[in-house]
């Protein structure tokens, strides 16, 4: 049977390798600064298990209490790391006080030989105290895009109800878990359960980083860069998920805007110039409808997803739009000039499906062009192709 000495110079080896294969792989993704935090848990676990496991290469008590501190740091780091990966600042004081503070306890009351027990009770309490922390971190992130997130989530999460459990067993227990002498299985079950979250740590972490380059690369793609609102690719996932039953405890329809007389823009007023209504448009209907609901899905054509108590409010808000739009002026001075926009509607909720959806509202478009352009017209998905379900009355006007 291995002796704790064996069983805790195996963990530290371990961290060792899982400190080198994070530095590997950090330098293999061209060593960006936001990613560095993610080796750190691992390179501060390494001092830490060569001073709980051979605490005489310093002088007194000063080996495990030092050993002890750096272990603090790792959970820490941990945190910070969770942290970096959902695109916040690392908080540097916010690790270093609280372990600092445990480090001078255990130092100071933690060191009184007839209270053994306070050694390790706060430490545990900071152990929880940072798992949960990362454990919300990753609770930010989850997503359907980034599964990793969700599995951190409830690792840290199940280690952060492990540590807040055992901490009033901490007064009793054998060491490292509490003050009592130090017995096989006890080494054995701590070295165990720090190795399999930093495994597990080292696993979806990287994983995660993976997942989280795939996403910014696909919405790099599903975006267009002049209005900076989505693309048709991102358009087919939006009505993809309503498909699949999102946002179905609502009124859904989609609506095609096209800019009026855009061609007849262009050439007396130049592109740059048409470029600034492509945009505006986009700004406008992003107001409007929220920008992930948003698409450019032609030159001057837009696309968009409408959530409204009615199909009524459905075509309020599409005329708002349109008014809003008409009232604006592109450019500024002499070279200023206002356009118009028609709109076509169409309900999502019984249509067949999106597509059928989508060519009911381009079909009500048309019918808009047709009937003078600068307004929003609405048809029924099943209704004939000629017979617009509704159009707004000229004589009440939508209010700005």
């Amino acid at each position: 049977m291995p002796d704790i000495m064996t069983i805790a110079a195996c963990s530290t080896v371990l961290a060792a390798i899982m400190c080198i294969g994070m530095l590997l792989s950090w330098f293999k993704d061209g060593r960006p600064a936001r990613l560095s935090w993610l080796f750190a848990p691992f390179g501060i676990g390494v001092p830490a298990g060569i001073l709980l496991t051979w605490p005489d290469i310093l002088p007194g008590p000063w080996g495990l209490r030092l050993g002890w501190y750096f272990l603090t740091l790792v959970y820490g780091a941990a945190w910070t790391a969770a942290r970096v990966l959902g695109g916040r600042r690392p908080r540097l004081l916010e690790i270093l006080l609280p372990c600092t503070a445990v480090f001078l306890f255990s130092c100071t009351l933690g060191a009184d030989a007839h209270m053994p027990q306070l050694r390790m009770f706060p430490r545990v309490l900071l152990f929880a105290a940072y798992n949960g922390l990362a454990a919300r971190e990753f609770s930010r992130m989850r997503r359907p895009q980034l599964p990793s997130a969700t599995t951190l989530y409830w690792i840290f999460a199940g280690f952060f109800l492990f540590d807040l459990a055992r901490s009033p067993l901490a007064l009793f227990l054998p060491a490292p878990f509490g003050p009592k002498e130090t017995e096989v299985w006890s080494i054995a079950l701590f070295n165990f359960l720090i190795v399999l979250e930093g495994a597990l740590l080292s696993l979806f972490v990287t994983a995660l980083n993976r997942e989280q380059l795939a996403e910014q690369h696909y919405r790099l793609a599903s975006i267009d860069p002049l209005t900076g609102i989505g693309n048709r690719r991102a358009l087919e996932d939006r009505m993809q998920t309503l498909t699949d039953g999102y946002g179905r405890n609502k009124t859904v329809a989609v609506a095609v805007i096209d800019i009026d007389n855009f061609k007849a823009v262009n050439d007396q007023m130049g592109h740059a110039f048409g470029d600034l209504v492509i945009t505006n448009a986009g700004r406008m209907a992003a107001k409007v409808f929220g920008a992930d609901n948003v698409f450019r899905v032609g030159g001057e054509e837009f696309a968009a997803v409408i959530f409204a108590s009615t199909e009524g409010e459905c075509l309020t808000r599409a005329e708002t739009m349109r008014t809003r739009f008409a009232g604006l002026r592109h450019g500024s001075g002499a070279e200023s000039r206002a356009c118009t926009l028609s709109i076509g509607l169409a309900g999502m909720d019984r249509a067949e499906d999106h597509d059928t959806a989508f060519r009911a509202a381009d079909r009500a478009l048309y019918m808009a062009k047709r009937l003078g352009r600068n307004q929003t017209i609405m048809v029924d998905a099943h209704c004939p192709p000629e017979q617009p379900a509704s159009t707004p009355d000229r004589r009440d006007p939508v209010s700005l």
